[in-house]
């Protein structure tokens, strides 16, 4: 039987009011989140920022570390997310395949792989930064033999050299127009002059807001700790490009409170740091984080893309002679960028973090100690750390006898 019109109009009434309270509360929750709360959110979550872009009618093309160039996603129309091993990704399948010497962050990234959780990206591309990451491209390629159920990306191979010279440049040439006919047939737009030109803008537009807000942890008076701008740069490789300056500018525009003083200021230096844990811990002991010189920190944003002359020709000479990297060469040359970053942060020490497998950064060590030991800047090595069970007692005892050995004793 039919409800009574007052009674029907009362439930309406009811329904409305419903509505307007919940719709409230959810502008105000969204208005009460601050843009540090939705980097730190971003950082923490990439997958699921990744799944809500997705959701959104994004076409994302994932990548590690960060020489694969984001601006030939941007010019073919497509979304560019760089994707991190997150250490909760214990490689429990994964160890069946790869071996234990493999770093670990890129044994993490292929468990995430085999469980299914790039399977929302169009392209997966892998560079070819290090060994490491030829044989995990390798490794996703043989895995449907074995699993044919596997649920995996379409994945690309980006070959590119850092060694410098005409003929380095030229075979960079090549791979990177190589590169961007595969984005063009996936975004069905092809990358000319002016889209690439248009992109380069873009992509520097992001690396200057990351610039302005390297005050906020590397200038005098910080306002955000080490753990937070490693939050604010790795929100910005996952957001998408235009949301993460908006989120930033904000930031910047606004900052938290200026930080009590805690201690020395520490540089944070070796394998890649794509969780705060390390980072967490260093503060802990009393200490100030105010710069990262790895490939998830500072030095990821520190040069633009030339926007003049011939576009390819300046993408081509950042990827191969401007971003640090493993394969990169000079040495002498990224040491120099190094103790330059030290000093633009003023810090009063460096702690040099190595992964448990490393093969390559552990070379550089003894001139890089020689590099600090000429100005008096002291330096702890932590070598051959687990990657995803660290002994955190051990490197608390040796972070806080270091962080007395700069202060003296004193609290």
């Amino acid at each position: 039987m039919p409800l009574p019109m007052h009674r029907r109009r009362s439930r309406l009434l009811q329904a409305v009011l419903h509505w307007a309270s919940w719709s409230s509360a959810w502008e105000s929750s969204i208005m009460a989140e601050t843009p540090l709360d939705r980097l730190r959110s971003a950082y923490a979550d990439p997958l699921g920022v990744a799944q809500a872009r997705k959701d959104a009618g994004a076409r994302l093309v994932g990548s590690f570390l960060n020489s694969v160039p984001i601006e030939l996603v941007l010019a073919a129309g497509l979304d560019p997310i760089r994707l991190q091993g997150m250490p909760a990704d214990t490689p429990l399948r994964a160890s069946a395949y790869m071996e234990e010497y493999f770093d670990g962050e890129v044994r993490a990234i292929f468990e995430a792989m085999l469980a299914g959780r790039y399977a929302l990206l169009d392209l997966l591309v892998v560079p070819r930064s290090s060994e490491v990451y030829l044989q995990l491209y390798y490794l996703i390629r043989e895995i449907p033999r074995w699993e044919p159920q596997a649920r995996l990306p379409e994945t690309s191979l980006f070959d590119l050299l850092q060694t410098p010279g005409y003929t380095t440049a030229r075979y960079n040439l090549g791979r990177t127009k190589a590169l961007a006919e595969q984005l063009a047939a996936i975004g069905g737009r092809a990358i000319d002059d002016t889209a690439l030109s248009a992109a380069i803008v873009d992509a520097n537009r992001l690396r200057t807001a990351l610039a302005e807000a390297s005050v906020l942890w590397r200038g005098p008076s910080p306002r955000l700790s080490g753990s937070d701008a490693l939050c604010v740069i790795g929100a910005a490789s996952v957001l998408d490009p235009a949301d993460a300056i908006a989120q930033i500018n904000a930031l910047v525009a606004e900052p938290p409170p200026e930080l009590a003083r805690n201690g020395p200021r520490l540089l944070i230096k070796g394998s890649p740091q794509h969780d705060i844990r390390f980072t967490a811990l260093v503060e802990s002991c009393g200490a100030e984080v105010v710069a990262h010189d790895h490939l998830g920190g500072d030095r990821t944003f520190e040069t633009l893309v030339s926007e003049e002359g011939n576009p390819w020709e300046a993408l081509v000479h950042h990827y191969q002679r401007e971003i640090p990297g493993p394969r990169a060469y000079p040495q002498a040359r990224e040491d120099a960028r190094f103790i330059a970053l030290a000093e633009a942060a003023a810090v009063d020490g460096v702690i040099i973090q190595h992964d448990e497998w490393d093969d390559t950064l552990g070379w550089e060590y003894p001139d890089q100690k020689r590099l600090l030991d000429a100005r008096g800047l002291p330096v702890l090595f932590l070598k051959r750390q687990p990657y995803f069970d660290p002994p955190q007692d051990e490197q608390r005892r040796a972070v806080t006898g270091f962080i007395e050995s700069i202060t003296g004793g004193a609290a």
